[in-house]
């Protein structure tokens, strides 16, 4: 009972998280997203949350399951991840590339209709929401420029504006 409790938090929080932070204005995500643009250890350090998450939803799910097999494909996935350079790469390559990002969002609904691969289903599902609040190889250039970095030191606010800056899905 206790496993599927914590099955559900896992899939809650992926509809939970963007639903309340995305674009959000408030001063710890302004901190979070200035951290994440700034330092490459907070961003190294994000990638590494994100695979503790992961093996925790495995084993969340394999207590829960036993004998199931369908958790090795996704286990190899973050098996993948525990290279912090090979993760950035990947969440940076989904961000600049949004016919990707929805490639993969197709495939993690598709998978799910399997039983057996729903571990993977969630698994990717996680990678693009942590996609979502990476920043993109655009968002990094403009901070390196001294200008605008002083400028968005001094307007935290319009921080979220830059970092969520809809350059995919070509909105005005």
């Amino acid at each position: 009972m206790t496993s599927l409790l914590l099955q559900f938090v896992f899939i809650a929080l992926l509809v939970i998280l963007p639903m309340a932070l995305y674009r959000s204005r408030r001063s710890f995500m302004a901190v979070f997203y200035r951290a994440m643009t700034d330092n490459a250890q907070a961003r190294k350090f994000y990638t590494q949350v994100l695979v503790v998450l992961l093996l925790l939803f495995h084993y969340v799910y394999t207590t829960g399951h036993p004998g199931q097999f369908g958790t090795v494909l996704s286990a190899i996935v973050c098996a993948a991840m525990f290279s912090a350079r090979r993760t950035d790469r990947w969440l940076r390559k989904l961000l600049d590339r949004p016919k990707a990002f929805v490639a993969c969002g197709v495939f993690a609904l598709a998978v799910c209709i399997v039983p057996q691969l729903f571990t993977l289903s969630v698994t990717v599902s996680y990678i693009l929401l942590a996609a979502l609040f990476y920043p993109s190889g655009r968002v990094l250039a403009e901070w390196e420029d001294r200008d605008r970095r002083l400028y968005l030191s001094e307007h935290p606010d319009e921080m979220s504006d830059i970092y969520h800056c809809n350059h995919h899905a070509r909105l005005p």
